[in-house]
Parts: C-alpha cells; sequence; structure tokens
C-alpha cells in the first residue's frame, strides 16, 4: 500500500522501527565512516570546508574505505527493503491503518502553518452574537418603518 507524506510522518513518528534510512551517498557514507572510526573526536566543532574538504579527501583515500562504503550502501538498501516488505504486510497494514486513523487528525492540527488560537471562538461568538443584535435592532426599525409608512399611506387613501 502507497501511503502519503503525511501517513509516512506518523507512522515514522509512532513508530520509530519502521523508519527508511536516507539514500546513501558518498557524503552519508564519509560521516558513517568518521563515527565507525572515531574520527570526530580529532573534528573541530565550526568544520569549515576547506576542512571538509580535507577530511573528506583523506576519508576517500584511507584503504578501507571502499570496502566500508559497499559494505554500507547493501546494508542501507537491505534495511529500507525489509521496511517496505513490513509496510506490505496485511497485518502490518491493518496495524498502520488503525495508527494512522487514531492520529491523523492531531498531526494536521500541529503541522497547521497558522493554528487557531483558543481564544477565537470566544471572538467569534462574540461577533456573532453582535451581529443577531444588529438584525434585532434593523428588524425592530424596519417593522416601525413598514408600520409608519402604512399609517401614512391609510391617512392619505381616506
Amino acid at each position: 500500500m502507497k501511503y502519503s507524506e503525511e501517513e509516512l510522518n506518523i507512522i515514522n513518528e509512532k513508530r520509530p522501527d519502521l523508519r527508511k534510512k536516507s539514500e546513501p551517498s558518498t557524503n552519508t557514507a564519509i560521516i558513517e565512516f568518521i563515527k565507525k572510526y572515531e574520527l570526530a573526536s580529532q573534528l573541530p566543532k565550526n568544520l569549515t570546508s576547506q576542512e571538509w574538504f580535507s577530511l573528506k579527501q583523506q576519508v576517500l583515500d584511507h584503504k578501507d574505505f571502499p570496502k566500508f562504503q559497499t559494505v554500507y550502501f547493501n546494508e542501507v538498501t537491505e534495511h529500507n527493503q525489509k521496511i517496505n516488505k513490513k509496510l506490505e504486510d496485511p497485518k502490518m497494514e491493518k496495524e498502520l491503518d488503525f495508527l494512522i486513523k487514531k492520529y491523523s487528525i492531531p498531526e494536521r492540527i500541529r503541522q497547521f502553518i497558522n493554528p487557531i488560537p483558543p481564544y477565537s471562538n470566544y471572538q467569534k461568538n462574540y461577533k456573532i452574537r453582535e451581529e443577531k443584535t444588529f438584525n434585532k435592532i434593523d428588524m425592530f426599525l424596519w417593522s416601525i418603518f413598514v408600520i409608519g409608512l402604512s399609517i401614512v399611506l391609510i391617512i392619505f387613501i381616506f
């Protein structure tokens, strides 16, 4: 079953075990290589682009990197395929449909750009009450006008 982006966001948030890994790239492989071989401790906190390029070149020149990169790409691809199979499983689909139904409305509200503040309901009701008051006044004035006009017409006819 194909899920929309909103549904996938709900699934990823509520079921982190079904979260896919991002598509593998050379940069992500380099970052994972740095994490695995604990080269991150040698890095400054604010890495400049020049420092990144030199580090990237060191990693690319490392003798273990090509093997690591293929293994990493295969792991990510296998992980994403397993997640796809799980998402297509009928039992899992039922569970995810229930999850989506349960959280879809709160998720839409949470992702809404300008949510309605709670006091706005009072403001709307206040405006409606005001309009009703004006409508009553308008009806009263119109009825006085019609009665007065009918009295004037009756007087002029007789």
